[in-house]
């Protein structure tokens, strides 16, 4: 039977050629396929192989016509003939020429600035002192260094605060003693307040010798502050 009569349905011509069922459906509705390729009409219609293979090889891209099946179907008709490979010779290495190499001259010792050194002191003092500055401004943000000023205050109001309850305490004093020894609880809490306010005054000055006696800084000791 001559080759042009061989027919096949869609699928078979889709195998054929290495591509899916559709891709053939679309070749014909785009007129790729057509006239003698096709053998009847609607979903019977068989596909005369080589002539449909013919008017692809006309319309199609080579390199979208078939898949890997039906590339190697056509190679006996559509491979050019191998071509012997001629030999190459090696390419040949490129040498630079040998140079001498011409080491840099020696330059003396620039001289030195006794100003350009004391500068450079200075600059460096300058930022060994803000460096300090900045971690004493740390230190006391965490509240690990506190004002001298602030301390005193501090200091003061915990001692006041200190005499005011014992001097609340009185009155509760006074009243025990007097029922105890027979005596009026008002003479008892006259006495008693007035001898407290003078233990009183006497350790607020104290207190305030002993705090004009603290220095302004002190060095602080890191790895006990721990």
């Amino acid at each position: 039977m001559d080759g042009t009569a061989v027919a096949m349905s869609k699928g078979e011509f889709a195998a054929h050629i290495g591509v899916s069922p559709g891709r053939v459906s679309q070749y014909i509705a785009e007129g790729q396929i057509s006239g003698d390729a096709i053998e009847g009409a609607g979903r019977y219609a068989k596909i005369r192989a080589e002539v449909a293979k013919q008017q692809l090889r006309r319309f199609l891209d080579p390199s979208q016509r078939f898949g890997a099946n039906g590339a190697a179907a056509l190679s006996a008709d559509a491979m050019p003939a191998d071509r012997t490979a001629e030999p190459q010779a090696p390419p040949t290495e490129r040498r630079e020429p040998d140079r001498k190499q011409v080491s840099a001259p020696t330059l003396p010792p620039a001289p030195t600035d006794p100003t350009q050194d004391e500068l450079a002191q200075l600059r460096l003092r300058r930022e060994r002192i803000a460096t300090e500055k900045a971690e004493r401004e740390e230190m006391l943000e965490i509240g690990r260094y506190m004002l001298a000023e602030v301390a005193r205050r501090e200091m003061g109001r915990v001692a006041a605060e200190a005499f005011k309850v014992m001097e609340m305490g009185i009155g509760e004093m006074a009243k025990v003693m007097a029922a105890q020894f027979g005596i009026p609880q008002h003479d008892v809490q006259h006495a008693l307040l007035k001898t407290f306010r003078s233990v009183r005054a006497k350790a607020a000055e104290d207190f305030r010798k002993r705090q004009a006696d603290l220095p302004e800084h002190v060095e602080d000791d890191e790895d006990g502050a721990e």
